[in-house]
């Protein structure tokens, strides 16, 4: 049966669809009514979108694996719901959320690079630590993803470049920052989110650089380490992973500047505002679940255990 929605993908995209994830139409079709069908059957999922769309976007994301797909919308959905500090309260317009979307932490470029592949710049050190909570940023971090992917199918075909900028990063970040919160934040980007990070680059990193990472290392799987990158105080090795005409004025690009990219994705969120309240909508209800319902500890591990990280 054919889909029920229009793709706007190019045929070179969907050649490289073919060639690097296996898809064909035929394919395609079969996959996502194999998964539809699936999802009626689970009940505690009762809250998951069955649309063509939707189910099409993971199962690139798990390249056709039918079983990867099915644990990754389940993760999804039972980590939506097992993380309110990040996945409720999204409404913008909160003076506490207004306060961070106005610092740029997260800021999506708007071209896609020389790859097709979007590039999603995290600026950790651009705010004052002691003026957000840390499950602010997050949320806000989650508000601007969740607006950046919405209806961008190549987004789940050639991934995302992902560059953490450490300029103005200091120990008060990293000690103001509960360990749970990236212990958290890392599961659910391993396990539940439906994309494929191509790269990690860390640029312009300071002395606290080597305290973050050994935090971040301890807390990521090989596979994800991997992927990581690291190019010290310039721009020129960077430039090499992401074309420079795309990256921001800051970095010396032709592309937006951070304050113009703020104020882009700050519009951009508050626009999305209703779409945003219905996503909170989108978790997994354990009550409803076959067998023994997840809880935090089980996916998390003992909240006690990651407390406050103090740095010496």
């Amino acid at each position: 049966m054919p889909l029920n929605y229009a793709s706007k993908l190019d045929a070179a995209i969907l050649e490289r669809a073919r060639v690097e994830l296996g898809e064909d139409e035929q394919r395609r079709e079969q996959s996502v009514a194999i998964i539809r069908e699936w999802l009626k059957k689970q009940p505690h999922l009762v809250n998951c979108p069955i649309d063509d769309l939707f189910i099409v976007n993971y199962l690139r994301g798990c390249k056709y694996s039918l079983e990867k797909t099915k644990k990754k919308v389940d993760n999804t959905m039972t980590m939506r719901a097992a993380l309110p500090e990040f996945f409720k309260g999204w409404n913008p317009f909160r003076p506490e959320l207004q306060a961070v979307l106005k610092t740029g932490t997260h800021l999506p470029l708007l071209d896609y690079d020389q790859l097709g592949r979007r590039v999603l710049i995290m600026r950790p050190g651009c705010y004052a630590p002691y003026l957000h909570k840390a499950e602010d940023i997050e949320k806000s971090n989650f508000m601007v993803m969740e607006t950046m992917v919405a209806g961008d199918e190549q987004f789940f075909i050639a991934g995302l470049v992902i560059v953490i900028d450490f300029a103005g990063v200091t120990l008060d970040h990293l000690n103001e920052r509960p360990f749970a919160i990236t212990k958290k934040l890392m599961r659910f980007f391993e396990e539940a989110a439906p994309f494929r990070p191509q790269s990690i680059n860390f640029i312009r990193t300071s002395s606290t650089f080597s305290t973050g990472y050994k935090l971040v290392s301890s807390i990521v799987n090989e596979k994800m380490k991997q992927r990581f990158k690291v190019h010290g105080a310039g721009f020129e090795s960077l430039y090499r992973e992401v074309s420079r005409e795309i990256l921001p004025k800051d970095y010396g690009g032709n592309g937006l500047s951070f304050a113009e990219l703020t104020d882009y994705w700050k519009t951009k969120v508050e626009n999305n505002a209703k779409v945003l309240a219905e996503a909170e909508k989108l978790v997994a209800d354990e009550a409803k679940r076959p067998g023994k319902p997840k809880t935090s500890e089980e996916l998390f591990g003992i909240e006690g255990s990651f407390r406050k990280l103090d740095i010496d």
